[in-house]
C-alpha cells in the first residue's frame, strides 16, 4: 500500500488457509475434510482432519523473534510510539486460530454518499500487550509450562479487537514478517514491560490456568479483576522525556563559537631544552577542530624557531639529550633541522604549535603502549615473521638473574607480557632460566615489518586529551549547532608524533620494525559511504606543506550538541543543493563523523565555508542547506504529540491524528470502535503520491497500519543561517 511498505492483514499457508466459519461451540480445533486417492486408482477417499489450535501451544521458539522495538533494556523509548515485536514466519500470529476470516459493518460517520466498504478481519491468536512494570508480576511457570503473568485487567487492550494490531509487511525490498502491535498510549519517564501471550482462552490451557469465560474461543483475558496469562516472550524498557525527533531538531539553535574554542594559550618563554623566548611570550594553540572564521595565527616570537632547531640538532661528544626529531625516519633518517627550511619536518619541529600536537601522539603511545606493542607482534605473528634472536651477552648477563629470582618464586608464566618479550628477545644466554623454553638459534636478520592500525587516531585523542580534540567545547550551551572546520595541520602534527613515538616503542622491544612504514594513516573517522581521509605514506610527503596531504583539507563541520543526538544517535546529517542546470538536487554525504561526548558529535563535509555560503554558485550548486534526518531502518508507528495548546486539529489526513484526539485522550489503549470507526481520508494533505492514498479507520489491520505509521522526520535549514 506503499512504494516503500506493503501491508497486508494477515497470511495463512497450508491446509490452514482451507479454513473457515468458527468450530462448534466448546471447540478449539478448526476441522476440515481431506480427499486422499491411491496411485493408479480414480477413487477419491474423504479424510476428516483437526488442526491443531491454540490451546496446542506451550510458546513461541526464540527464534522466531525477528525483533522487538523497543530493544530489551532501551531506556528512553520515545512515549508517542507504539511498542512491537517482529515474527519471522508471516503467517505465524494466524498458524493456530481456528477460525476463518469473517466481515462486519463500517459505521458511515459523515453520512457519505458511497459509505465505507465491510470491516474485514481474522483474530490471530497471539496479542501483545504493555503494562507497567509496577503493575506486573511474572511467576515461574514450571513443569515445563511457560511463565505467567498476572496484571490487572484495565490494564490490557481490549480483546474483542486483536486483530486489528496484527498484520503482514511485505518489508519492502526485504524479507516478509508478521507484526504484533501494542497500542497503549505509554507515559514519559515510566518503565514497562511487553508480553506476547495467547488470545484465546484456549491458550491459557498449557499453563493450566482457568479460563476467564465459558469457551475456549473467549478473549484470553477480560477487562476486570486480576488478568492471569502466559508469557511466550518478554521484552523491558523505560520512556524518555516527552519530545518527537521533529520536536528535538526545532530546539537546535545556531550559535557563534565560543572564543575559548579558539585555542589555548601555551606559554613560549622557557620551553626547555635550554631554548628560552621572550619574557611573557604565548602562542595561541587550536585544537583538531577550531571556529571557521579563527584569525591566522600570530606569528612565533622573534628567533624561537631558530633556537628550538638548534636545541633539536645539538651535536657534540658522545650521546645527546635533545628534544625528538619528529618525523625523522620519513626524512631519511634526518638528525638535525633548518628553522627556514622548506616542507612539513621543519615546519612541525621548529613551531612549538606543531610539536604539541605531536607530544599528544607520543603522549597516546606512552598511555596504550603495551596493547599497541601486542597488536604489532600479533601481525609480525600473522605475516610469518620470525624476529631474529639477539646476541647481545651484555643484555643476557643482565637479564639472567633477574628472571632467575622470578622464576624462583612462580612460573615465568607470571610475567608482565612486555618482560616476557623482553625475554625471549634476550639471546641464548637466557636459556638458563628455568621453566623458560630455549630460544632460537642465531639467525640472519629478519625482514623488516610495519604494523598497521585502522582506527582512526582522533579516537587516541579523545581518550587521552579530549580537551584537544576542541579546546573550549564545555562553554557551548546545549542545544546548539557551531560551525567549525577541521584544522589538518594538526591532525597530521599528531600522526607524526603518533607514528615516531610508536615507531621508538617497538624498536625499544627490539621489534623488526621498517622505520619508513606509517602505522596510523588516518586521523578521523570515515563517514558512512565516504571516502577513507588517509594521509598516504608519511615518507611519500618529501618537502610538502605540512595539512596539505588530507583528502579535503580543513573541511567545513557542523558541531551539533543537545537531546536530539542523546535520543537520537542514529540520526544522519547531510548537505544538501540545487543545481539549476538541471534542476536536480544534490546531497553531500560528511566525510567525517565522530562524537566528543554523549550527545556532542561533528560532521565534516568535503566543501570550505566559504563555498557552502557563496549565492552564485561558482561549482554550479547553490543553496546549500543542512539536513538533519531520523535514522530508522525499521518502521514506527503512533501518533503525533497533542498540541501543546491543549486544542485538537481537525483531522483532514491521518498524518493529523494526534494523542490530543478525543477518541485516543483518554484511553489507555487507543481504540478501534469510536468516532473515527468509518472516517475514510487521505494519509496527508500534502501534494503528492500519498495524497492519492485513501484509508478508512477500522477497515482492517493493513490500513490502521498505514494509517498509525510515522514516517521518518527531516528537516531543511540553510546553511546561511548555519554559519552566519
Amino acid at each position: 500500500m506503499s512504494a516503500e511498505r506493503q501491508f497486508t492483514s494477515w497470511r495463512r499457508d497450508g491446509l490452514v488457509a482451507a479454513v473457515a466459519g468458527t468450530p462448534a461451540a466448546g471447540r478449539a480445533r478448526a476441522d476440515l475434510t481431506a480427499t486422499i486417492a491411491l496411485a493408479g486408482s480414480a477413487r477419491r477417499s474423504p479424510i476428516p482432519v483437526e488442526l491443531a489450535g491454540p490451546g496446542d501451544v506451550a510458546g513461541v521458539p526464540s527464534d522466531q523473534i525477528a525483533r522487538c522495538d523497543p530493544f530489551d533494556g532501551c531506556p528512553d523509548f520515545e512515549p508517542e510510539y507504539f511498542p512491537y515485536v517482529e515474527l519471522v514466519n508471516p503467517a505465524l500470529p494466524w498458524l493456530f486460530s481456528p477460525a476463518g476470516p469473517s466481515t462486519a459493518p463500517l459505521p458511515n460517520p459523515e453520512a457519505v454518499p458511497v459509505p465505507p466498504g465491510p470491516q474485514r478481519r481474522l483474530r490471530p491468536w497471539l496479542a501483545l500487550v504493555t503494562v507497567p512494570v509496577e503493575a506486573a508480576t511474572v511467576t515461574a511457570g514450571g513443569n515445563g509450562r511457560p511463565p505467567v503473568l498476572s496484571c490487572p485487567g484495565a490494564e490490557l487492550p481490549d480483546p474483542e479487537e486483536s486483530w486489528a494490531w496484527a498484520h503482514v509487511d511485505g518489508g519492502g525490498t526485504g524479507t516478509a514478517v508478521s507484526r504484533l502491535l501494542s497500542p497503549r498510549r505509554l507515559v514519559a519517564g515510566r518503565a514497562y514491560q511487553s508480553f506476547l501471550v495467547p488470545a484465546f482462552a484456549a491458550g491459557l490451557d498449557p499453563a493450566g490456568l482457568p479460563h476467564p469465560g465459558a469457551g475456549p474461543l473467549d478473549p484470553a483475558w477480560r477487562r476486570d479483576g486480576t488478568a492471569q496469562l502466559p508469557v511466550y516472550f518478554t521484552f523491558r524498557f523505560a520512556t524518555g522525556a516527552a519530545g518527537t525527533f521533529e520536536e528535538l531538531a526545532r530546539r537546535l539553535r545556531p550559535r557563534a563559537a565560543p572564543e575559548a574554542t579558539t585555542g589555548r594559550v601555551v606559554a613560549t618563554d622557557a620551553p626547555g631544552w635550554g631554548v628560552v623566548g621572550p619574557a611573557g611570550s604565548t602562542v595561541v594553540v587550536p585544537g583538531a577542530l577550531r571556529p571557521v572564521k579563527t584569525a591566522a595565527a600570530d606569528p612565533l616570537p622573534p628567533g624561537l624557531a631558530a633556537r628550538l632547531a638548534a636545541a633539536i640538532s645539538a651535536t657534540g661528544p658522545g650521546p645527546q639529550l635533545r628534544p625528538p626529531l619528529y618525523g625523522q625516519d620519513y626524512a631519511g633518517g634526518a638528525t638535525a633541522v633548518d628553522a627556514a627550511g622548506a616542507g612539513w619536518l621543519p615546519e612541525l619541529n621548529t613551531d612549538p604549535r606543531h610539536r604539541l600536537a605531536a607530544g599528544l601522539g607520543a603522549w597516546a603511545v606512552a598511555v596504550n603502549q603495551d596493547s599497541l606493542s601486542d597488536r604489532a607482534w600479533t601481525q609480525l605473528a600473522a605475516a610469518g615473521i620470525q624476529p631474529a634472536a639477539s646476541t647481545d651477552p651484555e643484555l643476557g648477563d643482565a637479564m639472567r638473574p633477574v628472571l632467575a629470582a622470578r622464576a624462583d618464586a612462580g612460573p615465568v608464566a607470571v610475567l608482565a607480557p612486555a618482560l616476557a618479550r623482553l625475554a625471549r628477545a634476550a639471546g641464548p644466554r637466557a636459556a638458563a632460566v628455568p621453566g623458560m623454553p630455549a630460544p632460537p638459534a642465531p639467525a640472519a636478520p629478519a625482514r623488516r615489518f610495519a604494523p598497521t592500525f585502522d582506527e582512526p587516531a582522533f579516537t587516541l585523542l579523545r581518550a587521552v586529551a579530549p580537551e584537544w580534540l576542541l579546546p573550549g567545547a564545555g562553554d557551548i550551551p546545549d542545544e546548539s549547532v557551531v560551525a567549525l572546520s577541521t584544522d589538518q595541520s594538526f591532525a597530521e602534527a599528531f600522526l607524526v608524533g603518533l607514528n615516531h613515538a610508536l615507531a621508538r616503542e617497538l624498536q625499544w622491544r627490539r621489534y623488526p620494525l621498517d622505520t619508513t612504514g606509517t602505522m596510523f594513516h588516518r586521523f578521523w573517522a570515515a563517514a558512512p559511504g565516504a571516502a577513507d581521509p588517509t594521509v598516504g605514506e608519511i615518507a611519500g610527503w618529501h618537502d610538502t606543506a605540512l595539512g596539505s596531504h588530507g583528502p579535503a583539507p580543513d573541511n567545513l563541520v557542523l558541531l551539533v550538541r543537545g537531546a536530539l543526538l542523546r535520543r537520537f544517535p542514529t540520526a544522519s546529517i547531510y548537505l544538501s543543493g540545487f543545481r539549476p542546470a538541471d534542476g536536480a538536487e544534490v546531497r553531500m554525504a560528511p566525510v567525517v563523523a565522530g562524537r566528543l561526548a554523549a550527545g556532542t558529535s561533528f560532521f565534516g563535509f568535503p566543501i570550505t565555508p566559504e563555498t557552502a555560503l557563496n549565492p552564485a554558485g561558482a561549482d554550479g550548486i547553490t543553496g546549500w542547506k543542512v539536513v538533519i534526518e531520523e535514522g530508522v531502518d525499521h518502521p514506527r508507528f503512533g501518533l503525533d504529540p497533542a498540541p501543546a495548546d491543549g486544542g485538537t486539529a481537525p483531522v483532514d489526513g491521518w498524518r493529523d491524528l494526534d494523542w490530543g484526539h478525543p477518541q485516543v485522550a483518554a484511553a489507555a489503549y487507543v481504540p478501534v470502535a469510536g468516532p473515527l470507526a468509518g472516517l475514510t481520508r487521505p494519509l496527508t494533505t500534502r501534494p503528492g503520491p500519498a495524497l492519492a492514498v485513501r484509508l478508512t479507520w477500522g477497515a482492517d489491520s493493513a490500513e490502521l497500519a498505514m494509517i498509525l505509521t510515522r514516517p521518518a522526520f527531516r528537516v531543511r535549514i540553510p546553511v546561511a543561517l548555519w554559519l552566519s
